[in-house]
Protein backbone atom coordinates (compact mmCIF):
# COMPACT_ATOMS: atom_id res chain seq x y z
CA UNK A 1 0.00 0.00 0.00
CA UNK A 2 -0.76 2.52 -1.24
CA UNK A 3 0.40 1.20 -4.65
CA UNK A 4 -1.55 -2.05 -4.25
CA UNK A 5 -4.85 -0.13 -4.17
CA UNK A 6 -4.13 1.27 -7.62
CA UNK A 7 -3.12 -1.94 -9.39
CA UNK A 8 -4.96 -2.82 -12.60
CA UNK A 9 -2.98 -5.66 -14.21
CA UNK A 10 -5.36 -6.11 -17.15
CA UNK A 11 -5.88 -2.39 -17.71
CA UNK A 12 -9.65 -2.73 -17.29
CA UNK A 13 -11.58 0.51 -17.83
CA UNK A 14 -15.28 -0.40 -18.17
CA UNK A 15 -17.72 1.23 -15.76
CA UNK A 16 -19.76 -0.82 -13.34
CA UNK A 17 -23.18 -1.46 -14.91
CA UNK A 18 -25.97 0.55 -13.29
CA UNK A 19 -27.83 -2.63 -12.41
CA UNK A 20 -25.18 -3.37 -9.76
CA UNK A 21 -27.07 -0.77 -7.71
CA UNK A 22 -30.53 -2.25 -8.34
CA UNK A 23 -30.11 -5.93 -9.17
CA UNK A 24 -32.33 -5.37 -12.21
CA UNK A 25 -30.61 -7.70 -14.66
CA UNK A 26 -31.90 -10.74 -16.53
CA UNK A 27 -28.94 -12.79 -15.28
CA UNK A 28 -30.55 -14.55 -12.33
CA UNK A 29 -27.29 -15.26 -10.48
CA UNK A 30 -26.31 -11.60 -10.55
CA UNK A 31 -29.82 -10.36 -9.83
CA UNK A 32 -30.22 -12.57 -6.76
CA UNK A 33 -26.68 -11.97 -5.46
CA UNK A 34 -26.90 -8.20 -5.91
CA UNK A 35 -30.40 -7.85 -4.48
CA UNK A 36 -29.43 -9.93 -1.44
CA UNK A 37 -26.30 -7.82 -1.03
CA UNK A 38 -28.25 -4.57 -1.24
CA UNK A 39 -30.94 -5.79 1.15
CA UNK A 40 -28.78 -7.50 3.76
CA UNK A 41 -25.35 -5.88 3.24
CA UNK A 42 -23.95 -9.40 3.03
CA UNK A 43 -23.19 -12.13 0.49
CA UNK A 44 -21.33 -15.40 0.86
CA UNK A 45 -17.99 -16.18 -0.74
CA UNK A 46 -19.35 -17.76 -3.95
CA UNK A 47 -21.66 -14.79 -4.57
CA UNK A 48 -18.83 -12.31 -4.05
CA UNK A 49 -16.01 -14.14 -5.85
CA UNK A 50 -17.68 -16.30 -8.48
CA UNK A 51 -20.80 -14.29 -9.32
CA UNK A 52 -20.28 -10.53 -8.90
CA UNK A 53 -16.47 -10.63 -8.96
CA UNK A 54 -16.33 -13.13 -11.80
CA UNK A 55 -18.67 -11.05 -13.93
CA UNK A 56 -16.72 -7.86 -13.21
CA UNK A 57 -13.43 -9.50 -14.19
CA UNK A 58 -14.83 -11.12 -17.34
CA UNK A 59 -16.51 -7.86 -18.39
CA UNK A 60 -13.40 -5.75 -17.81
CA UNK A 61 -14.85 -3.57 -15.05
CA UNK A 62 -12.31 -1.15 -13.60
CA UNK A 63 -11.13 -2.53 -10.23
CA UNK A 64 -11.75 0.87 -8.58
CA UNK A 65 -15.45 0.56 -9.38
CA UNK A 66 -15.72 -2.88 -7.81
CA UNK A 67 -13.69 -1.78 -4.77
CA UNK A 68 -16.08 1.11 -4.23
CA UNK A 69 -19.12 -1.13 -4.68
CA UNK A 70 -17.92 -3.78 -2.21
CA UNK A 71 -16.91 -1.13 0.35
CA UNK A 72 -20.19 0.68 -0.10
CA UNK A 73 -22.59 -2.20 0.36
CA UNK A 74 -21.05 -4.93 2.53
CA UNK A 75 -21.29 -4.52 6.29
CA UNK A 76 -18.12 -6.55 6.79
CA UNK A 77 -16.05 -4.70 4.17
CA UNK A 78 -13.10 -3.06 5.87
CA UNK A 79 -10.69 -1.52 3.38
CA UNK A 80 -7.48 -3.24 4.51
CA UNK A 81 -9.17 -6.65 4.11
CA UNK A 82 -11.45 -5.86 1.19
CA UNK A 83 -8.74 -4.31 -0.98
CA UNK A 84 -6.60 -7.46 -1.01
CA UNK A 85 -9.62 -9.67 -1.64
CA UNK A 86 -10.90 -7.48 -4.47
CA UNK A 87 -7.65 -6.44 -6.15
CA UNK A 88 -5.82 -9.68 -5.48
CA UNK A 89 -8.24 -12.56 -5.45
CA UNK A 90 -11.41 -11.39 -7.20
CA UNK A 91 -9.96 -9.16 -9.93
CA UNK A 92 -6.37 -10.45 -10.21
CA UNK A 93 -5.55 -6.76 -10.58
CA UNK A 94 -2.28 -7.31 -8.74
CA UNK A 95 -1.05 -9.73 -11.41
CA UNK A 96 -0.60 -12.61 -9.00
CA UNK A 97 0.66 -11.24 -5.69
CA UNK A 98 -2.29 -12.65 -3.71
CA UNK A 99 -3.62 -15.38 -5.99
CA UNK A 100 -1.90 -17.66 -8.47
CA UNK A 101 -4.54 -17.35 -11.19
CA UNK A 102 -7.63 -15.33 -12.05
CA UNK A 103 -10.80 -16.75 -10.53
CA UNK A 104 -13.02 -16.83 -13.59
CA UNK A 105 -15.55 -19.35 -14.71
CA UNK A 106 -18.18 -20.03 -17.29
CA UNK A 107 -21.83 -20.62 -16.45
CA UNK A 108 -21.17 -24.31 -15.83
CA UNK A 109 -19.40 -23.57 -12.54
CA UNK A 110 -22.12 -21.17 -11.41
CA UNK A 111 -24.72 -23.80 -12.19
CA UNK A 112 -22.85 -26.35 -10.08
CA UNK A 113 -22.41 -23.99 -7.14
CA UNK A 114 -25.99 -22.79 -6.79
CA UNK A 115 -29.55 -22.93 -7.99
CA UNK A 116 -29.59 -19.73 -10.02
CA UNK A 117 -29.51 -21.17 -13.52
CA UNK A 118 -32.82 -23.05 -13.41
CA UNK A 119 -34.81 -19.78 -13.26
CA UNK A 120 -32.68 -17.67 -15.58
CA UNK A 121 -33.61 -16.08 -18.89
CA UNK A 122 -30.24 -17.24 -20.17
CA UNK A 123 -29.37 -20.91 -20.69
CA UNK A 124 -26.20 -21.92 -18.88
CA UNK A 125 -25.41 -24.67 -21.39
CA UNK A 126 -25.56 -22.39 -24.44
CA UNK A 127 -22.32 -20.77 -25.56
CA UNK A 128 -23.62 -18.66 -28.43
CA UNK A 129 -26.90 -17.57 -29.95
CA UNK A 130 -30.09 -16.27 -28.45
CA UNK A 131 -30.33 -16.80 -24.69
CA UNK A 132 -26.74 -18.04 -24.39
CA UNK A 133 -25.45 -17.27 -20.90
CA UNK A 134 -23.15 -14.23 -21.03
CA UNK A 135 -20.65 -15.91 -18.70
CA UNK A 136 -19.79 -18.46 -21.41
CA UNK A 137 -18.66 -16.18 -24.22
CA UNK A 138 -17.18 -13.62 -21.83
CA UNK A 139 -15.09 -16.40 -20.27
CA UNK A 140 -13.44 -17.39 -23.53
CA UNK A 141 -13.06 -13.77 -24.65
CA UNK A 142 -11.28 -13.00 -21.35
CA UNK A 143 -8.71 -15.71 -22.01
CA UNK A 144 -8.18 -14.66 -25.61
CA UNK A 145 -7.85 -10.94 -24.89
CA UNK A 146 -5.46 -11.60 -22.00
CA UNK A 147 -3.44 -14.31 -23.71
CA UNK A 148 -0.14 -12.37 -23.54
CA UNK A 149 -0.53 -11.94 -19.76
CA UNK A 150 -1.86 -15.39 -18.89
CA UNK A 151 -0.80 -18.01 -21.41
CA UNK A 152 2.37 -18.99 -19.56
CA UNK A 153 0.60 -19.34 -16.20
CA UNK A 154 0.89 -23.06 -15.38
CA UNK A 155 -2.35 -23.02 -13.36
CA UNK A 156 -4.43 -22.18 -16.43
CA UNK A 157 -2.49 -23.72 -19.29
CA UNK A 158 -5.31 -26.20 -19.94
CA UNK A 159 -7.68 -23.35 -20.82
CA UNK A 160 -5.35 -22.33 -23.63
CA UNK A 161 -5.04 -25.91 -24.83
CA UNK A 162 -8.85 -26.03 -25.03
CA UNK A 163 -9.07 -22.61 -26.67
CA UNK A 164 -6.41 -23.53 -29.22
CA UNK A 165 -8.35 -26.67 -30.19
CA UNK A 166 -11.51 -24.70 -31.00
CA UNK A 167 -12.25 -24.07 -34.63
CA UNK A 168 -11.77 -20.55 -35.93
CA UNK A 169 -15.48 -20.41 -36.70
CA UNK A 170 -16.46 -21.35 -33.13
CA UNK A 171 -14.01 -18.83 -31.64
CA UNK A 172 -15.34 -16.12 -33.93
CA UNK A 173 -18.90 -16.86 -32.81
CA UNK A 174 -17.88 -16.82 -29.13
CA UNK A 175 -15.98 -13.55 -29.40
CA UNK A 176 -18.73 -11.86 -31.43
CA UNK A 177 -21.28 -12.99 -28.81
CA UNK A 178 -19.10 -11.58 -26.02
CA UNK A 179 -18.67 -8.24 -27.79
CA UNK A 180 -22.43 -8.03 -28.35
CA UNK A 181 -23.02 -8.58 -24.64
CA UNK A 182 -20.36 -6.05 -23.64
CA UNK A 183 -21.73 -3.38 -25.98
CA UNK A 184 -25.19 -3.90 -24.47
CA UNK A 185 -24.04 -4.52 -20.90
CA UNK A 186 -26.74 -2.33 -19.37
CA UNK A 187 -29.47 -4.49 -20.92
CA UNK A 188 -28.16 -7.90 -19.84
Amino acid sequence: MPEFAKMNYFGHERALPNWFWTGETKMNCLSKSIKQSLEHAYAHHIQRLMVTGNFALLAGIHPDALDEWYLGIYIDAIEWVEITNTRGMSQFADGGIVGTKPYVSSANYIQKMGNYCSNCVYEYGKKTGEKACPFNSLYWRFYEVNRPLLEKNPRIGMMYVTLNKMSDTHKKELFEQAEKYLSGIESL
